[in-house]
Parts: C-alpha cells; sequence; structure tokens
C-alpha cells in the first residue's frame, strides 16, 4: 500500500526497516518530500522511565513504564503536528505502538458529537487559555491528560476513549526491529503505547519527528 493510501485508510504507514544505514533526520527528509509537508524538529529520543524520573507536565511523568493512552500529540496546540515518525534504534519485541483511526472514534458516537465538543489545554499556553473544537478543519484531537472537556459532548468522547475494556479494536505495531519506521498522520489518528517492562531489561528506544502543514507550517496558538 502506498504511503498516502495506508495513511489515509489506516491512519499510520508502516514504512518496515527503512534506510537503516541513515539517520532518522535524512529518513524523515525523504517523508516530508513524499507528504508535501515540512520536519520541524530534530530527532527526539523516546525511553521509558520511572515516573520519579520525569516533569509532572509529561507524559513520562504521569505514566512512567505503564501504559500510554491514546491520544494526539500536542493536542493542546491550534495546530497540532500533521505527522510524526516514529523510528526503531533499540528494539523491545514485546511493546507495541497502537494506533486508532478517528472514524472509528466517530462511528459509535451521535452525528455531530465531536464536532460540538469543546476542550481546552489544562495548562496555559504562552499565558493564556482557550478553547478548541475536539474535531474542526479536518482535525480530530484528543489527550486525557492535557485537555479538560469543557461541555457534555467533550465528556462523553472522554468517557468513550477512557472506557475499560475499550470499545475499540486497535492496530498493534511493534517496532522489532532497529529502523523499522512508521508514519502516523496525527490530525486523523489516535497513538499510545503498551506497557513496558520495567525490570530494568527493556533499553527499549525510539527516535521521534513531527511534520508540519505547508498551509500552516509550525505554529500552534499564536
Amino acid at each position: 500500500m502506498r504511503l498516502l493510501d495506508s495513511l489515509e485508510a489506516l491512519g499510520y504507514a508502516d514504512l518496515g526497516i527503512c534506510d537503516a544505514d541513515k539517520s532518522a533526520t535524512e529518513v524523515a527528509q525523504q517523508v516530508a518530500r513524499c507528504l508535501g509537508v515540512s520536519p520541524y524538529s530534530e530527532a527526539e529520543q523516546l525511553t521509558a522511565n520511572a515516573v520519579t524520573s520525569k516533569g509532572p507536565n509529561t507524559y513520562g511523568g504521569n505514566y512512567g513504564y505503564s501504559e500510554l493512552p491514546l491520544h494526539t500529540d500536542l493536542a493542546h496546540w491550534y495546530v497540532p503536528p500533521r505527522y510524526l515518525m516514529l523510528r526503531c534504534v533499540i528494539a523491545d519485541p514485546l511493546v507495541s505502538t497502537r494506533v486508532l483511526h478517528h472514524r472509528d472514534v466517530l462511528g459509535v458516537l451521535p452525528r455531530g458529537t465531536a464536532d460540538r465538543a469543546l476542550v481546552r489545554p489544562r495548562r496555559k499556553l504562552e499565558g493564556k487559555l482557550f478553547l478548541l473544537r475536539l474535531h474542526q478543519n479536518g482535525i480530530f484531537r484528543w489527550d486525557q491528560l492535557f485537555l479538560v472537556p469543557e461541555n457534555e459532548e467533550a465528556r462523553k468522547v472522554r468517557d468513550l476513549l477512557v472506557a475499560t475494556p475499550s470499545p475499540f479494536n486497535v492496530d498493534e505495531i511493534r517496532l522489532d526491529r532497529p529502523g523499522r519506521t512508521i508514519i502516523i498522520d496525527n490530525w486523523n489518528a489516535l497513538h499510545g503505547r503498551s506497557a513496558v517492562q520495567h525490570t530494568g531489561t527493556s533499553r527499549r528506544r525510539i527516535e521521534r519527528l513531527y511534520f508540519a502543514s505547508e498551509a500552516y507550517g509550525n505554529k500552534n496558538s499564536t
């Protein structure tokens, strides 16, 4: 399946072992040309650590080795990154990246619920608090840690997405070899991560880069 077709159909594209001899930045530049977007972040190294080793305004500082819930990266930005790339540096075959296309969420909600749902960032961004629509202008966003529901429609979406057991069948991708790479459509799919063994045996390390839509650049709340 072609890159764009896979992103549209699944919300992600599994590139397999992609140019393992090249840096994540080089691979991101190739992907950006294919998608007509711009990479605007340096490769960030992601590892699981104890909760106490990270700040409270981070996922690591709240979840540590535990499962990461489905979310939009930087959902509190006015315009979140268009895509993100995850690339394996050190594999852990027991850990999976989970992806859920937003159409599956919309499919079980009453029509228009997500469009009317209002949320606000938990913390001020550049000294300001503002409301965001959960689904607007081709962007579906959710983050149970950093977004606060502001009306009944948003609470319905939250309750659906935090329900245990989950009503959704998510796709699970294992970044099980160095160089294995996936691209996630951050406007149309939520993603998370299964729990990481914290016995000291897991050295899993993933590189992450973000891409901005050419139409928006890297605009956030400004």
